[in-house]
């Protein structure tokens, strides 16, 4: 008789890809709807109600919307910046940077996307709508009750912590952003493919410069970063992943793509080699710029210190994308437009 297959979890110290505590959860996707629920108003996106207080602001436009398109039975819910000047010169085309937070930033309860605009992109976007209201630029967005506990918050929450105003500043003013939020129910990890079909929407949806797409994010969304870009490697202008890793088999495919890449040698949840073995494949593959942002006394949150770094932003607004050829990447047939609410 044959035995029964034993089932091991993997060890992230042998295979940095592999499911580690911090991200304990379902992989696969669950109570996935038959028709996704949108917000919709003659063929156009209307902001929606996130049902928290906290992504609130006065002195800069930040909005949450639902996908409206996806080739998938669901879409990310988003939240978007746009400069202050956006409306005023309606000739410009934006730089657009996509930011994929971590997993412990992801809904898991109703409500719960202000989880996601603790860290990143959407708090300096934040800090910058408290430091024109001539408050300290810092935010002040609840944990999750679920990850109050978690190794990672043990370690320290420094998401409370004031962001440099030239930092708020350089972001806010420069920059469309875009934060999806990323729902647990539908399975862990973010989907390059209904990234590609958000990106395409918020492409016609806004003046967007296309050779100045970037696209960063940390843990889960460092992973996501780099997965993405291999999706569609002749999209992005740059690449920032923070504390992730990728698939060093097909490193070659965005060798092309200017890369920052950060990372806490104390990491201990996401480990130092994930980032080491995805630079080293780069360097490989003979790629021209790939900077790597070592941080020796840090652990997982090696992010606050990337994102509240200015020359991450002077960095982006010098690049242009290199190799053009994914404007458009998921075709118009595998797209389903979702039901407006009410019909």
């Amino acid at each position: 008789m044959t035995p029964p297959i034993q089932i091991v979890k993997e060890d992230p110290q042998v295979n940095p890809n592999a499911l580690h505590d911090f991200h304990t959860t379902k992989r696969g996707p669950k109570n996935v709807p038959k028709d996704i629920t949108m917000s919709e108003q003659n063929g156009e996106s209307v902001p929606k109600d996130p049902g928290h207080p906290h992504a609130n602001t006065s002195h800069i436009y930040f909005k949450y919307f639902d996908q409206r398109k996806s080739n998938a039975p669901f879409g990310y819910e988003h939240f978007v910046s746009l400069p202050p000047t956006y409306d005023s010169d309606t000739t410009k085309q934006w730089p657009l940077i996509l930011f994929l937070h971590g997993a412990g930033e992801s809904q898991r309860g109703v409500n719960e996307s202000y989880a996601s605009i603790r860290h990143g992109i959407p708090k300096v976007i934040l800090c910058y709508d408290k430091l024109k209201s001539g408050s300290d630029p810092s935010i002040d967005i609840p944990l999750a009750a679920r990850i109050r506990k978690s190794r990672q918050t043990r370690q320290g929450d420094k998401s409370v912590e004031p962001v440099d105003a030239e930092v708020c500043t350089t972001l806010a003013e420069n920059f469309i952003t875009v934060t999806p939020s990323l729902n647990m129910d539908y399975g862990y990890g973010w989907n390059a493919s209904i990234l590609s079909a958000l990106l395409d929407e918020i492409v016609e949806r806004y003046r967007i410069d296309t050779d100045r797409v970037h696209v960063n994010g940390f843990s889960m969304g460092g992973y996501g970063t780099w997965d993405l870009a291999m999706h569609s490697p002749n999209r992005f202008a740059t690449l920032m992943p923070i504390c992730g890793g990728g698939d060093t088999a097909r490193a070659s495919l965005i060798s092309h793509v200017p890369q920052w890449v950060h990372h806490g040698d104390k990491d201990d949840i996401i480990p130092l080699k994930a980032s080491q073995q995805m630079v080293r494949a780069l360097e490989r593959a003979e790629a021209p710029e790939v900077k790597f942002s070592r941080y020796p006394d840090l652990m997982h949150d090696s992010w606050t210190a990337a994102y509240n770094d200015l020359e991450v932003y002077k960095w982006m607004l010098q690049h242009k994308r290199q190799v053009k050829g994914d404007e458009k990447v998921v075709p118009e047939e595998n797209l389903v437009t979702v039901a407006s609410e009410g019909t």
